[in-house]
């Protein structure tokens, strides 16, 4: 508790500073992914499945801001995540932690203009059906902004990334695993594509394949890592063995 305070003991300008430095990687993979999430899942996904006509207009305007805030968790959760395991290698575990949790604390004035820019998507759906210039301009900027800002978080996130491969011991064997994993996923899904529950909508093939990375990353990843760390321990506490 005491630490969680230093860390935020600071004046606003300095963390500020910080932010785009090195250090604030931590903080800016969870602030990016956080609002990332919800835009994701409130604007980008429900907005496509109601172009599509897999939902109506109706459903978009019930689902839409659940699935705000579910995004908004769970890219809260998926920064903090990122924060800790890509942390830089001078960071420890606990303070690139309490970074992370200090992304999510400054994400959430822009979780209110991520909310602003999820709505604008949803104009996508009236412009169809009753053109207006406004609209149109309105629903332009929201989804130029939106699909920016997860570029951004994306960014972030495959940095995070590289810097937790760098700091894996197998991952020469691991990345040819989890590679494996993804295109038998990949395969199975693409050939097949899966139905999203409650609805008639059917993935395409890059959602297909979307979905099997994002299968590989949180499931196969996580169980192909720890079973080569077991791996790596057993046979170093019985060097005879192998």
């Amino acid at each position: 508790m005491v630490a969680f305070e230093r860390e935020h003991a600071r004046p606003v300008g300095s963390r500020l500073r910080s932010l785009f430095g090195p250090a604030g990687s931590c903080i800016r993979v969870t602030m990016t992914w956080t609002v990332a999430g919800g835009i994701a899942w409130g604007g980008i996904l429900v907005g496509g499945l109601t172009l599509s006509g897999a939902v109506s207009t109706g459903f978009q305007l019930l689902a839409a801001p659940v699935l705000y805030v579910v995004g908004v968790v769970l890219g809260f959760m998926h920064g903090c995540v990122l924060a800790v395991v890509g942390r830089p290698p001078s960071v420890s575990r606990r303070r690139a932690l309490l970074r992370g949790v200090g992304g999510g604390a400054l994400a959430l004035p822009l979780v209110g203009a991520g909310w602003v820019v999820t709505a604008g998507m949803s104009l996508t759906a009236a412009l169809l059906t009753d053109f207006r210039w406004a609209t149109l301009v309105l629903c332009a900027g929201a989804w130029c902004f939106g699909t920016a800002w997860c570029a951004w978080a994306g960014v972030e996130g495959v940095r995070a990334l590289q810097r937790a491969l760098d700091r894996w011991p197998e991952r020469r064997l691991g990345s040819v695993i989890t590679g494996s994993i993804l295109v038998l996923v990949s395969a199975i899904f693409v050939s097949h594509p899966p139905q999203l529950a409650g609805t008639s909508f059917r993935l395409t093939g890059l959602g297909a394949f979307a979905l099997a990375a994002a299968i590989t990353l949180w499931v196969g990843l996580p169980v192909v890592v720890l079973v080569l760390r077991l791996a790596s321990a057993r046979s170093f506490s019985h060097p005879g063995g192998r």
